[in-house]
């Protein structure tokens, strides 16, 4: 039997037409391989030209909040994330005993205060009447001496009577009777001086005792004006410590309510109303969101490629639709390893080479730095073939 189409030639030069769909699925297929292609060169030469790394964090420094005073928590209502001002209350200790005791002591400042007070007038009062006991004994004095000289005078005029009574009575011109009437007015003029001179002395020491207060043989009513200046001078010794003890009190009760060194947000609180603190113990952590940075740890291998100043890409994986970027800031000079609170050792003595991590600071210059809460897991591209600023 013969076949048809081996003797037909127009038959053997038909061939099967190529169907619409297969076109379309090889054409299809061209088309995903010359994509795959440009992408695998595209992804190639990114991965040549920046370091990405997936090992990376928002970051930010932690600031801990705690009471200098041990007490109990009287008021504290703040949670995680709540924002916070500068000098905000965070809590507030019981101070009702801190309260009364700086009462006690403003009371002791005042009644010091008054002591002084009447201890200055005191000491006018002495010198007032210290200065009114040496006038009247300088009057006195002065009275004595003026008795003295006339004293003198009398005496004077006496020895002259005596002496031309005693030569009339040697001529015979004066009875005896005149002449010893004359003598014995001589001798009284000499007592009457001497009792003068003795005056005259004693109103002298009388105002040198005036001086220290002594007044005709008795004392001041007050003591002298430089011992009562001596117990002022103490008493403003003791009113400043009393003041100062006021203001270690006030400090004490500024101290039992803690409030916020800085603007920030709350990132987590560690106590509760009522629960008692130790001096030093948390109160909470509280970070400044403007205050962030991307920390990337960066395989040792890749840090010789990194410079400060290069371009950053910033991928967040909690807002994949929003595009971050930054600079580099610092690079680490040592590996993450050396810090670890746990070292590796290796006491069997086999040795496994493992790739060290290096620390590389990002900062985060474009973008919503709101959005980014420290702890984020990050995505960074670093462009290694950019000029560093």
């Amino acid at each position: 039997m013969v076949d048809d189409n081996n003797n037909n030639p127009a038959a053997s030069n038909r061939r099967p037409a190529m169907r619409p769909g297969r076109m379309a699925r090889l054409l299809l297929l061209a088309v995903l391989v010359v994509a795959g292609l440009v992408w695998l060169g595209q992804w190639l030469w990114y991965r040549t030209t920046h370091v990405v790394e997936d090992n990376a964090s928002v970051t930010t420094d932690l600031v801990t909040v705690s009471s200098r005073l041990p007490g109990r928590v009287d008021t504290f209502t703040l949670d995680n994330g709540d924002e916070l001002d500068a000098g905000q209350t965070v809590a507030n200790l019981y101070s009702r005993p801190e309260q009364l005791e700086l009462e006690q002591r403003q009371a002791r400042v005042a009644r010091m205060e008054a002591q002084l007070a009447f201890e200055q007038q005191q000491a006018e009062q002495a010198r007032r009447q210290l200065q009114g006991g040496i006038a009247n004994a300088e009057q006195q004095l002065a009275a004595a001496r003026a008795d003295l000289k006339v004293a003198e005078v009398e005496l004077e005029d006496a020895e002259q009577a005596w002496q031309r009574a005693d030569t009339l009575f040697q001529s015979g011109s004066l009875s005896k009777q005149q002449r010893d009437r004359d003598y014995y007015n001589r001798l009284a003029a000499q007592a009457r001086l001497e009792t003068a001179r003795q005056q005259v002395a004693l109103s002298q020491s009388q105002r040198d005792s005036a001086a220290l207060g002594l007044f005709s043989g008795s004392t001041m009513t007050l003591p002298t004006p430089e011992l009562l200046e001596a117990q002022t001078a103490i008493t403003r010794q003791e009113l400043a410590e009393a003041k100062a003890d006021v203001r270690k009190q006030q400090a004490r009760l500024e101290d039992m309510t803690i409030t916020a060194p800085a603007a920030g947000v709350v990132a987590r609180t560690f106590v509760e109303t009522g629960e008692y603190l130790s001096a030093g113990q948390p109160i909470l952590m509280m970070y400044q969101p403007d205050n962030i940075w991307i920390e990337a740890k960066v395989k040792e291998t890749d840090v010789r490629n990194l410079a400060v100043g290069q371009k950053v890409n910033i991928h967040v994986d909690a807002w994949p639709d929003r595009n971050f970027s930054g600079q580099v800031r610092t690079i680490g000079r040592s590996a993450t390893s050396e810090f670890a609170l746990i070292p590796s050792s290796n006491p069997s003595g086999n040795f496994t080479k493992v790739t060290q991590r290096i620390p590389v600071r990002i900062s985060v210059d474009e973008g919503d730095r709101h959005l980014l809460s420290p702890g984020m897991m990050v995505v960074v591209a670093i462009a290694t073939d950019q000029p560093a600023d």
